[in-house]
């Protein structure tokens, strides 16, 4: 590896920097029963995945109709 690198002879990229914002994350915060957390993090350690991940998963699935409730479902009420 060289010690320096001339910067002038880098090639420059055409128009801008694409910004996916599908694919942007916003931090909040939130508060949740202890253990919820506890049974999400052993979950997420089983299944190889950060904990944060597996909960962002399962919200995502939830407001995209993929996962429902099933004692609503039953009922038939959202």
């Amino acid at each position: 590896m060289k010690k320096e690198y001339d910067l002038k002879k880098l090639k420059k990229r055409p128009g801008p920097i694409k910004v996916y914002p599908e694919a942007a994350k916003t931090a909040i915060t939130i508060r949740l029963d202890a253990i919820v957390v506890s049974e999400l993090k052993t979950e997420a350690h089983r299944m190889g995945l950060p904990y944060q991940t597996l909960i962002n998963s399962v919200l995502h699935r939830f407001v995209t109709g993929e996962l429902v409730d099933k004692q609503a479902k039953r009922t038939g009420t959202d």
